[in-house]
């Protein structure tokens, strides 16, 4: 004699089995866990500035991320940028040695007020360690990288406020 209990179960598991095949099959629906997954589900942080544009960060929030940072990229969508997130605040230093586009650097605090802002870093050709380095005159905790020009486009000066949503497996771990 088969139980209410024993047809739950059977419903359930093949409730379950029909989900996993249809997620299995190029389903295109991206899982989104918070506002900083991208409609691509790609886990781009967006920003947003005082003046309501929309910027999409890649996260460098790791040693290996921040130390890659944009090197060897011949260019970017006007509406991205980096976010190097560090687990401290500090003096964080940054140069150009094989970045192949000019960039904004802003350094920011952990509210996402501008700091510092070193606008159109241009690019540096040598190849040993001699790149000019930038850094902010107090600590900060992030710095955002944007194309060169990209600051003034969008009226960010020292004391904007940012506003950063992360996808939810950003620093910190």
């Amino acid at each position: 004699m088969t139980t209410c209990r024993q047809i739950n179960q059977r419903t359930h598991l093949i409730l379950c089995l029909i989900g996993l095949f249809v997620l299995g099959t190029g389903s295109t629906a991206p899982l989104v866990y918070g506002k900083g997954v991208s409609a691509t589900g790609n886990g781009l942080g967006t920003i947003s500035t005082p003046s309501g544009s929309t910027l999409f960060v890649e996260i460098a929030d790791s040693p290996d991320k921040r130390t890659q940072g944009l090197m060897f990229r011949p260019s970017m969508a006007p509406d991205r940028g980096m976010l190097f997130q560090f687990p401290e605040q500090g003096n964080h230093t940054f140069w150009m040695k094989n970045t192949l586009i000019s960039l904004d650097i802003l350094w920011l605090d952990e509210s996402g007020t501008i700091l510092h802002l070193e606008a159109n870093v241009p690019t540096c050709p040598r190849k040993d360690d001699g790149c000019p380095r930038y850094r902010a005159h107090s600590k900060s905790l992030q710095v955002l990288e944007l194309n060169a020009g990209m600051a003034k486009k969008l009226n960010l000066t020292t004391g904007s406020q940012l506003t950063i949503d992360l996808p939810p497996m950003s620093f910190p771990y």
